[in-house]
């Protein structure tokens, strides 16, 4: 496997968990695991999270979204 096969079988498992962790987390109803929507809406209410939000975004879409 070379290089840029093993990155984006990392990424796709990356994308796995998190939506294992976001299904997981709808059909708990303890306050262990918000939801990915919840999530992200908490994270937005600062302006330290939406700078965060906003650079994981640009992060990633520079990275898929650049070749």
């Amino acid at each position: 496997m070379t290089a840029r096969g093993l990155i984006a079988a990392g990424f796709a498992a990356i994308l796995l968990l998190m939506v294992a962790a976001d299904a997981a987390a709808r059909r708990r109803t303890g306050p262990c695991l918000a939801p990915l929507g919840a999530a992200l809406t908490a994270a937005l209410r600062t302006t330290t999270g939406r700078a965060l939000v906003l650079g994981v975004w640009l992060w990633l879409g520079w990275h898929f979204l650049a070749r």
